[in-house]
């Protein structure tokens, strides 16, 4: 069963994509916070990290140049959301994929299926 970490400040936004992921028959693991993304993805073999661009403490930017530039961690494919249109910073800091709030679930898996594809 791949592992996707889902990092989401919003309460109700992390336990809508946990479901639709859990749905997915994947499992889930749940951050809120970026400094804990780096911690988490070290903790799990994980096929996708799923983030969303603004989490409480400040933007995921920094965790995700962290998750780029380490060795162990950097093939992880990740995908931010954001509600504001971040698209050119997200890929140039090493973001595989970006997608515009509010998508639709089947967009959102659509570009889940097709990064996890690319790196089996």
């Amino acid at each position: 069963m791949p592992r996707i970490l889902v990092a989401d400040d919003d309460k109700v936004m992390l336990g809508l994509l946990k479901t639709l992921m859990e749905m997915e028959g994947n499992e889930v693991v749940a951050v809120t916070r970026p400094e804990d993304i780096v911690p988490a993805a070290r903790a799990q073999e994980l096929a996708l990290i799923l983030m969303d661009y603004h989490l409480v403490g400040g933007d995921s930017i920094s965790a995700l140049r962290a998750l780029k530039n380490d060795a162990a961690l950097k093939d992880i494919p990740v995908l931010v959301t954001s509600g504001m249109d971040r698209e050119l910073e997200c890929k140039k800091a090493g973001a595989e994929d970006f997608i515009l709030k509010p998508f639709r679930p089947n967009e959102l898996l659509e570009r889940i299926s097709a990064m996890m594809t690319q790196t089996q």
